[in-house]
């Protein structure tokens, strides 16, 4: 059964991606909700977070309160209730999640009503697991107007109402889970009238009754077509009976997987009642070919997936017609390590003539099977692309063993035992790109072990007792992408286990791209040799218990572009290995607090460095510490886990501009103070792993800055901050950290707000009562201090008026300005006079204020004319007022009223201003007679004209 359960966790697998991608996980405020985004699970990796894009909440109890500290716009949100938990989703748990796309609740709900998803108009991934199976509960997804794609496992469908699907007017893809199913009927009756759905995936490996539905204990009309689904993967039990035609309504299977013992294999697919199976997927006592061939040519199978405890190759005639259809096979044995076990290589092949990929998981062969093979029926394997022996049982690989392979591209023998690869074993597989030799006893490479691979572009030997390498071992390899090489176990008498790159290769493949050589627990001293120029960076992946490395100025070490090391130490010429890697981007150096470990200083010549991880080291060794991360501009990552350091300041992270992510997790007690984080501008994620902190008050800054940052999600789970220690000098003093900051390290807030609140409230009355009294002053004060400026630059640059007069007037009456004022002001002389108006001489794109303000100051009079709409108008009005004003600061005669209209005196009153003005002033009224209209003009001409030389 073994097989099931790995095939129901990879089912869905599709599904489940979009959520279950981990990565660093740093918490909103410390507390259950956190963020993850794509990458590895926390654990000191280097891949660094691109983007935050999946909220985990965890240990829920209250759906609301918990998820309060979230922000509205999250797109895909897990909730991971207590385990035991069985509470109801209240009405608006999710409202204010508008943007919310995809929605994972992991725990059981007793109670969830309608109202639970309202304003989930987005969502299209819904996915709801319980972990105690066949919980009731009626759910009601009509909500859920965008939803696309609808998980349910072990919730049970009795309470669902059998129109529950069809209210998802988008539903495409559907997966439930439920041991708890005693007849598909309940699925089935329920996806009738659904035409929208494309996937179902179904797994119940209880049912063991497949039986035709019945759609009337539901109080449904029953199927009559059937269904429009593309696809549907049925994950079942050992099935005990089958009704005819019980899975008729789907036409065909994508995957069907199911255990079933060989007497029934083939009568039970018949009954089943579909007419294609792309792919079968079984666990059976006793695998009969005959049955299998059978099946492949009713069915239309493309590949098949057999767990067996034996298996039987013998064929009536005729039968294998059916297997020759079968592209992909995969035969795994239950009984492993039994003579039954033995596989007929040649009867396989032969019966399966027309495979592309083939695996063979736990079997026994003989060490010429595949060599016989060729020599008797090499046509039947021409067309396998990729083959997996997995642990296999197997002497030895034999010289030619897959030559009639030739068009091989994928071949992994891993975890097969066998410890001796004869010479030219891999002749005849010009076409192999991947050669996988993971977990096996080789201890010896010859020169022509791999001779013919001239197209090989992997080659993995990790895990390999290898005790002797000949000269030129990989001569042949001219087109290798990544060699990984290990565990080295070269003769006890060699004090340094000696690689010598340039001897094994001859030339180093110009192609090289990735590269791992282990020495395990003994010291290595690798000899570059060439000074081959690669065509790509390189990945350098060295472990050992220390490394020496030779040829430091070699072109290899040049293009390593990405170096993780696992030692004490690695050196060249007496110093750090990164002195002698310029152009790395990622750097990873796990050490074991060695003393040799060099100046790692040599760091910041590193400029194009974007992840940087140290651990286990002892940085308060380090000479220059305070100057290792400088120049680091491109810095992204920085890990820092087990390492020795003292304190952290702002010195350390000047240049860190760019940091996006820093971990954090100290072997001993630590300062970090307030100055470490001023210049981290870009910094997004930070997780403080065991952190360990002094009773100083230099890092009482922490507390604040984890609880009100809110561009920087912090880690502090492992403890929490409400948890953490602080030590003095020793770690047999402990306090509470957070207790410790309030109590020694902050003043009395009350106080400070009382103070300040005191100070805001003062200043607001007198600024209220300001206003109040003097309020209207405020704005013709500064036009009016403006002015003063500008008059002040004329008279001191001694530059004339530009205008004689600015003209305030009505826009309703220009008519009158321009037919009567222009032709007997400014077309009158000499001397002519210069008027200023509004439509003809404002900047255009000025401020009409500052246009207003400026052509006052600059006209020697200003000349207003009145009319009722002069009167109305707020513009004219405010010309009126900063013209008053000049006039009351510089006390001279410079503004001429002009009444083109007789206005009555109760007009007047309501304009205090120029009510004053008339009291106090001489003006003058346009004559209604025209022969008054001369005199006019000359005496507004000889006023306007008058000191004009001034």
């Amino acid at each position: 059964m073994k097989i099931i359960e790995e095939l129901k966790m990879g089912l869905f697998f599709a599904f489940f991606i979009l959520f279950l991608k981990t990565s660093y996980v740093c918490s909103w405020l410390a507390g259950k909700c956190h963020i993850e985004s794509d990458g590895e699970e926390f654990s000191f990796s280097t891949s660094s977070p691109r983007k935050r894009n999946t909220t985990v909440c965890r240990s829920v109890t209250d759906m609301k309160e918990d998820l309060r500290g979230l922000p509205a716009n999250l797109q895909n949100l897990i909730v991971q209730t207590d385990l035991g938990y069985h509470g109801v989703l209240a009405p608006n748990s999710f409202l204010r999640f508008g943007s919310l796309e995809n929605l994972e609740i992991v725990g059981c709900l007793s109670e969830v009503p309608p109202e639970a998803f309202n304003g989930l108009t987005n969502v299209t991934t819904l996915t709801l697991s319980c972990s105690q199976q066949c919980t009731e509960v009626a759910f009601d997804f009509s909500r859920l107007t965008s939803l696309t794609s609808l998980s349910l496992s072990d919730y049970s469908l009795s309470l669902l109402p059998s129109n529950v699907f069809e209210k998802i007017p988008q539903l495409r893809w559907l997966h439930l889970c439920s041991e708890c199913l005693k007849d598909l009927s309940e699925v089935l009756c329920r996806l009738k009238n659904v035409k929208s759905l494309k996937y179902l995936g179904l797994g119940n490996t209880m049912l063991t009754r497949l039986q035709y539905p019945n759609c009337s204990v539901f109080n449904v009309s029953e199927i009559s077509t059937k269904f429009n689904i593309e696809r549907a993967d049925l994950l079942l039990g050992k099935l005990e009976h089958v009704d005819e035609g019980a899975l008729k309504v789907f036409g065909k299977l994508s995957r069907l997987y199911f255990t079933v013992s060989s007497k029934n294999f083939l009568r039970d697919l018949s009954l089943i009642g579909v007419h294609q199976i792309s792919v079968i997927i079984a666990t059976v006592d006793v695998l009969n070919v005959d049955d299998l061939c059978v099946a492949a040519k009713l069915y239309s199978v493309k590949s098949v997936d057999v767990d067996y405890d034996t298996i039987n190759l013998s064929l009536t005639s005729k039968i294998s017609d059916g297997c020759k259809q079968i592209g992909y096979i995969m035969l795994e044995n239950n009984i492993f390590g039994k003579t039954v076990n033995l596989l007929d290589v040649n009867s396989l092949f032969q019966i399966f003539s027309n495979l592309t990929s083939v695996t063979i998981d736990k079997h026994v062969l003989r060490s010429n099977d595949f060599q016989s093979l060729c020599a008797s029926f090499p046509q039947t394997v021409k067309k396998i692309s990729d083959m997996v022996l997995r642990i296999i049982r197997i002497d030895k690989i034999v010289s030619h063993q897959f030559m009639c392979f030739v068009n091989l591209k994928t071949l992994k023998l891993a975890m097969s035992k066998f410890s001796v690869i004869e010479d030219f074993a891999f002749i005849g597989l010009n076409k192999l790109k991947e050669l996988n030799l993971h977990s096996n006893k080789i201890s010896s490479i010859h020169q022509h072990t791999f001779s013919g691979l001239h197209e090989l572009r992997v080659l993995d030997l990790n895990e390999n007792p290898l005790f002797h390498i000949e000269p030129e071992s990989f001569r042949h390899l001219i087109n290798l992408r990544t060699l990984l090489l290990g565990d080295l176990n070269f003769p006890p008498n060699m004090s340094l286990i000696k690689l010598h790159l340039s001897d094994i290769f001859r030339e180093i493949p110009r192609n090289l791209s990735n590269v791992f050589i282990s020495s395990g627990l003994r010291p290595m001293h690798l000899v570059i040799g060439s000074n081959t120029t690669l065509n790509n960076g390189l990945n350098l992946h060295i472990k050992g218990q220390y490394v020496i490395v030779e040829d430091c100025n070699s072109l290899l070490l040049t293009s390593v572009v990405t170096l993780q090391i696992n030692a004490a130490y690695m050196i060249c010429e007496n110093e750090f290995i990164g002195k002698y890697v310029p152009s790395v981007v990622s750097l990873k150096f796990e050490s074991m607090f060695s003393d040799n470990i060099g100046d790692l200083s040599v760091i910041n010549q590193l400029v194009h460095l974007k992840t940087l991880k140290l651990e286990n080291i002892d940085l308060t060794n380090q000479p220059n510490t305070g100057i290792m991360f400088h120049n680091l501009t491109k810095l992204e990552t920085l890990i820092l886990a087990n390492c020795r350091l003292l304190f952290l300041d702002g010195s350390l992270t000047k240049d860190l501009k760019a940091l996006t992510t820093l971990v954090l997790l100290p072997k001993d007690t630590v300062n970090i103070l307030q100055t470490f984080a001023v210049h981290l501008i870009q910094l997004e994620f930070v997780c403080f792993y065991r952190l360990g902190l002094y009773c100083s008050c230099d890092n009482a800054w922490l507390v604040s800055w984890i609880r009100d940052n809110r561009k920087v999600e912090v880690d502090m789970s492992n403890p929490s901050m409400h948890d953490l220690q602080c030590f003095f000098g020793n770690e047999f003093d402990q306090l509470n950290f957070v207790s410790y900051a309030k109590e020694n390290c902050s003043f009395d807030l009350d106080f400070v707000f009382f103070a300040c609140s005191s100070v805001f409230l003062c200043i607001f009355i007198v600024v209220v009562l300001m206003y109040k009294f003097v309020g209207q002053y405020f704005k013709p004060f500064y036009h009016i201090a403006n002015g003063w400026f500008r008059e002040a630059l004329r008279m001191k640059e001694k530059q004339q008026y530009r205008y004689d007069a600015f003209v305030s007037y009505s826009g309703k009456d220009e008519h009158w300005v321009i037919e009567e004022l222009l032709p007997n002001l400014e077309q009158r002389g000499p001397p002519f006079l210069r008027l200023c108006l509004h439509s003809r001489d404002f900047q255009l794109g000025h401020d009409i204020v500052e246009n207003i303000t400026d052509s006052i100051y600059a006209s020697r009079r200003t000349l207003c004319l009145v009319s009722r709409n002069y009167l109305n108008s707020n513009w004219c009005s405010l010309e009126m007022q900063l013209a008053t004003y000049r006039l009351q600061v510089e006390h001279r005669d410079i503004l001429i009223l002009v009444f083109l209209e007789n206005i009555p005196s109760r007009l007047l009153s309501s304009h205090h201003r120029l009510a004053r003005l008339v009291k106090t002033r001489t003006y003058l009224d346009w004559p209604q007679e025209p022969e008054m209209h001369d005199a006019f003009w000359d005496r507004l001409w000889c006023k306007l004209s008058s000191n004009k030389a001034n």
